[in-house]
């Protein structure tokens, strides 16, 4: 029972004690005669139960012990009876302060998902995944990523498309959180380096094709129509071959020594296998002067020479038979067209450096602390997004190898706060691992701006039945005020619907100078909670949040600028932050431009090998 409900039952209870004691009064001291109804109506009064108490009548604390014991038996359950009675068309209502604390979301800890009235911080602790649906300028920057990243105490990756996130966080994230922070941005020089290759053991026998084969399926997915599926299956065949290849000449004695003898080098990296699929360019000397030298380029001769020295192991033989077979030069060329087309971007000069080796290991991410922004800017958002599947899978499935309770070292938990969701595109491995990464301390945080963009088909989105699937399994979906009619009409239905009792009046004229008549109803009737119009006038300081098993809540946005919890922990960082009270907008674009709130980023230099 809530305040209200407690108030309401002893003020009831208290009031019909008051006057049905002053009438029992009559019954206890014997008044049972037939004048006992002319007893009452010449001295009961509204004052009796009072003078009775002042005067010390006769069994007057016995009459009201047992009015009270009655009315406080029969309110309650009538209050009892009443709250379960169920309504025609729903019962629907937000959230109620008692109802929040009972939630757990009134602690210290936790991912901040709103702020109450009171300026009370809402935080989420449970394992469970968050979704954010907000539209473009609605504030889910201020309001959900930044603040969550100067209070998210374990390992972070970040999706930053504005590098908004990096610039205001790391450096707090590095010195008070004390973490290894890495901003990956493959578009330019000022970035660290991650190698998707770098988690391919060529040299482990048990983990190599297995490795190999889950690599292939997200360069070249075997789905679409019958001749892709195809072309991208001879694709995959090849790219295991050429990585079979590579060991034969990188990480044998032999293939060493004949690299060495012919200058040539090669790299375990995206850019150093398009490269080995054109080839070696060779001239041989031949032993007979008058005999012109023998010139090899290209894979197949470069193949056929390898193979003469002998270099080629039997299991590359193997791996790069289905390619080697091929009858048809145009078809050759049309699977080493397919074989490039993914890894063209790789010759990029800034993704070339960026991708050559790895500042950081995925797999350390539950090991230490370690925040990974990734810094691709929007104008690059479309190309990068073969990139950007690569690392969310790789890291997926690099971090869903081991349970933690199986080794101690895997000790925190990382949070996946992914701006943008649906810019990354339809990752397989998350739509069947969202029902149980959340064991491999793992955090979902997802934020995409309408529904319509996780509902849309493959490879931009989910489809319908994949985008229930996602949000099912968050535990808590927070939304802004929609700025489009279909995803206000699908919040709406969400949030579900209440009754309310209406009054319908009529009103009927007499004929001439007789009287009319006048009748009313009352019948109960279907609303929705927040129709769709009236969550598009929303303010935009208003969040929804929707947890399960619980009734809604509707709350402010927590907006890190204005409120002194965050500020405080800015001002641990930025001493030009410590000299400003309330800071306004061009406080905060001025520590920016004073870059006390971020960290430097090493320039990467061509000649990385």
């Amino acid at each position: 029972m809530n305040k209200k409900s407690i108030l309401f039952f002893l003020f009831s209870v208290l009031f019909f004690t008051y006057l049905s004691s002053g009438l029992l009064i009559f019954f206890l001291n014997g008044y049972f005669s037939f004048n006992l109804f002319s007893q009452i109506a010449n001295n009961y009064d509204l004052t009796f139960t009072y003078k009775s108490i002042t005067r010390n009548y006769p069994r007057v604390w016995e009459s009201i012990f047992y009015c009270f014991s009655f009315w406080s038996i029969a309110i309650g359950l009538l209050m009892y009876f009443g709250k379960n009675k169920k309504s025609l068309h729903g019962e629907a209502r937000f959230s109620n302060k008692q109802e929040i604390e009972k939630m757990g979301l009134l602690q210290d800890k936790g991912l901040v998902v709103g702020k109450l009235d009171n300026g009370k911080l809402l935080k989420w602790k449970s394992s469970e995944f968050l979704a954010l649906g907000a539209p473009t300028r609605s504030g889910k920057g201020v309001g959900i990523v930044i603040p969550n990243l100067m209070e998210w105490e374990e390992s972070c990756v970040v999706l930053d498309i504005k590098q908004e996130c990096f610039d205001f966080s790391s450096k707090y994230r590095r010195d008070i959180l004390g973490q290894e922070v890495y901003l990956f941005n493959p578009f330019d020089f000022r970035t660290h380096r991650y190698n998707p290759l770098t988690y391919i053991d060529l040299m482990n026998e048990t983990t190599r094709d297995n490795d190999l084969l889950d690599f292939v399926n997200l360069l070249y997915p075997a789905d679409g129509d019958s001749t892709t599926v195809f072309f991208n299956q001879l694709a995959q065949n090849l790219f295991i071959g050429l990585a079979y290849l590579y060991r034969d000449l990188a990480l044998t004695e032999k293939g060493q020594e004949f690299l060495k003898e012919n200058e040539l080098s090669l790299e375990w990296s995206m850019c150093g296998l398009l490269n080995l699929s054109a080839g070696f360019n060779l001239t041989i000397q031949n032993e007979e002067e008058e005999e012109e030298d023998t010139k090899i380029s290209g894979l197949d001769e470069t193949f056929e020479y390898l193979e003469h020295l002998e270099l080629v192991s039997k299991g590359t033989k193997e791996k790069l038979e289905s390619y080697f077979s091929i009858d048809s030069q145009n078809t050759k060329s049309g699977v080493m067209s397919s074989f490039n087309a993914p890894l063209m971007i790789y010759r990029n000069q800034p993704i070339t450096t960026a991708t050559a080796k790895s500042d950081f290991d995925l797999r350390d991410l539950r090991k230490k602390k370690m925040t990974i922004f990734i810094g691709i800017t929007p104008d690059k958002l479309a190309i990068a997004r073969p990139i950007l599947n690569i690392f969310f899978s790789q890291l997926l499935s690099v971090n869903t190898k081991e349970l933690p309770q199986k080794n101690p070292e895997l000790k925190y938990t990382c949070l996946l706060l992914l701006d943008e969701f649906t810019s990354i595109g339809n990752m397989p491995i998350l739509k069947k691992g969202v029902s149980y990464i959340a064991g491999f301390h793992l955090r979902i945080l997802m934020i995409f701006q309408a529904l319509s963009q996780l509902e849309a088909q493959k490879p931009d989105g989910y489809g319908k039945d994949g985008a229930n699937t996602l949000l099912q399994n968050m535990g808590v979906k927070i939304y802004y005020t929609p700025n489009e009619f279909e995803e206000a009409e699908k919040i709406s239905k969400r949030l579900g619907d209440t009754t309310y009792k209406a009054v319908s009046k009529s009103y009927n004229h007499g004929k001439m100078l007789e009287a009319g008549s006048s009748s009313h109803s009352v019948s109960e009737q279907r609303r929705a909670l927040m129709l769709p119009q009236e969550l598009m006038e929303l303010p935009q300081s208003k969040a929804l949040l929707m947890m399960n098993y619980q009734k809604p809540i509707l709350c402010n946005k927590a907006f890190y600028y204005n409120d002194e919890y965050f500020i405080s922990k800015f001002r641990q960082v930025s001493p030009y932050m410590r000299n400003i009270k309330n800071p306004t907008h061009k406080d905060w674009e001025k520590i920016l431009q004073l870059n006390e709130t971020n960290i430097d980023i090493p320039v990467q230099t061509m000649n990385v090998a």
